[in-house]
């Protein structure tokens, strides 16, 4: 709820609690700046009441905007509101004083405060930097380490796969070494055949042995 008096307005504040202001002062500035008109609204005040219960009455204090106390507390908002529109222009003059002296105050610190800012910015760069360094050189280590492991496991292969290969051309040449069926017939077959010609001469002298004991037995009988 906006209250205006000429270049000055009160804003209103009906259920602002205990040690709350209940009244803002807000004083028109009017600003011509290149032949532009231009207006803003600026605080320059606070109104609090408090109540006094002896009396069943309010009594209401006033501040600046930097919250320093100005004007007597007194009963009468009227007259306490009267004292801000005569005030105004001096009072908004003073606010922003204040206002740019607290801008500057603001920028010294934030200048004080920016080379401390900087090398703490400096140092968590650098920390990052050697964490950043740090996970590469892992990374690093792990490729290299699983290159070595591929490698070895490449020359297991390679060994696995040459004793395969002489373990193989071993049994080759041991069973090219053992005799052959077919070698092995013709000197089974000339085996048998010598056994029989063997058989044969001796079933010749056995008829040659029968055929004379036959003769000499019939010399006997004729003997006889």
């Amino acid at each position: 709820m906006f209250k205006f008096r000429n270049d000055t307005r009160f804003v209103e504040y009906p259920k602002s609690a205990e040690g709350q202001y209940s009244i803002k002062v807000e004083y028109k500035l009017t600003n011509n700046e290149e032949g532009k008109v231009q207006r803003k609204w600026i605080a320059i005040g606070y109104i609090s009441k408090r109540y006094i219960k002896e009396e069943n009455k309010y009594i209401y204090s006033a501040t600046d905007a930097i919250g320093n106390p100005v004007f007597p507390e007194t009963k009468d908002l009227y007259a306490l509101k009267d004292q801000f529109k005569t005030s105004g222009k001096q009072l908004a003059e003073n606010a922003q004083l204040a206002r740019l002296t607290r801008i500057g105050k603001t920028n010294k610190v934030e200048k004080t405060v920016n080379p401390q800012k900087e090398q703490r910015s400096s140092d968590l760069k650098s920390l990052r930097d050697k964490k950043d360094e740090k996970h590469k050189t892992k990374e690093v280590l792990k490729q290299d380490q699983k290159t070595k492991n591929e490698r070895t496991e490449k020359e297991l292969d390679e060994k696995d796969t040459e004793k395969y290969k002489d373990t193989k051309q071993s049994a080759k040449e041991a069973t090219s070494k053992e005799p052959n069926d077919k070698d092995i017939k013709p000197e089974a077959e000339n085996t048998t055949q010598q056994e029989e010609d063997i058989v044969s001469d001796r079933m010749d002298e056995l008829e040659d042995i029968r055929e004379q004991d036959n003769d000499i037995e019939q010399d006997m009988e004729l003997d006889m």
